[in-house]
């Protein structure tokens, strides 16, 4: 199995893979506490960027275009099942890039979900990469303030802060040259509270799929699904439930 992906569990004769892609400065582990609400008969795999956890030692790669080829070469390795692609926050932009180099190969998911961010047209500018590490860290804080034990201690500080400021780099630099629309649906997930991403600009993504967009709002903030995991995880089952017959086969 490719360093990228983490198999948190891995069937006989599976309905449907499920793919997560974490925010920035997240890692594999983050999706862990799904497996308590998913069925068997999905199979769930994180990915897993250079930087963090057993890939601790290895380069950050600071370009979302490059983490995007990386993944995808990955996932085509698999044996082919149905793929639905949940990316959340910085994670959310990978899913659409991944998606986007899947379909080009004939290799397409089945369904893409977007959670807590704007689609790449939308995407206010910013450098916060560029920025000195007090002024990083509080934006961070500003999404999840439940972290801030964690950037209070140096040590950990010093650990993680270059694993963050290359997801930023990444996400704040990617300008994609051309915008395709995907064949496969696009759901958008939203915390009611996320202050980061407007309703308005969640509905934009509808400017990326030739399906009509389904957009879900959730109680909670830019972290919304790590407060409540059962409500989202029950609306991908629900579109898992809906998908065409010829996309489980």
């Amino acid at each position: 199995m490719s360093p990228w992906l983490r198999v948190l569990r891995e069937g006989q004769q599976p309905r449907a893979r499920l793919v997560c892609l974490p925010h920035a400065g997240g890692s594999a582990s983050f999706f862990r506490p799904w497996l308590a609400h998913l069925p068997g008969d999905i199979d769930l795999l994180a990915v897993q960027y250079p930087g963090r956890e057993e890939r601790f030692n290895e380069a950050h790669v600071p370009c979302l275009a490059t983490l995007a080829e990386h993944i995808t070469q990955a996932l085509l390795a698999l044996p082919a099942r149905p793929l639905l692609l949940f990316g959340h926050s910085m994670g959310a932009a990978l899913a659409y890039a991944v998606g986007v180099q899947l379909e080009a190969v004939g290799r397409g998911a089945a369904h893409v979900f977007v959670s807590a961010h704007a689609p790449p047209h939308r995407q206010p500018p910013s450098d916060l990469h560029r920025q000195d590490d007090a002024t990083l860290i509080a934006d961070i804080l500003r999404q999840d303030a439940q972290a801030a034990s964690l950037w209070a201690n140096p040590q950990l500080r010093a650990l993680f802060l270059p694993t963050l400021r290359s997801d930023y780099q990444a996400i704040e630099t990617w300008r994609p040259a051309e915008l395709k629309r995907l064949t496969a649906p696009i759901d958008v997930l939203l915390g009611r509270e996320d202050t980061e991403v407007s309703l308005e600009q969640a509905c934009a993504w509808a400017d990326l799929s030739h399906h009509a967009t389904d957009i879900r709002l959730f109680q909670g903030d830019h972290f919304y699904l790590k407060q409540q995991p059962r409500p989202v995880i029950d609306h991908l089952l629900q579109r898992v439930a809906n998908l065409p017959q010829e996309a489980l086969l």
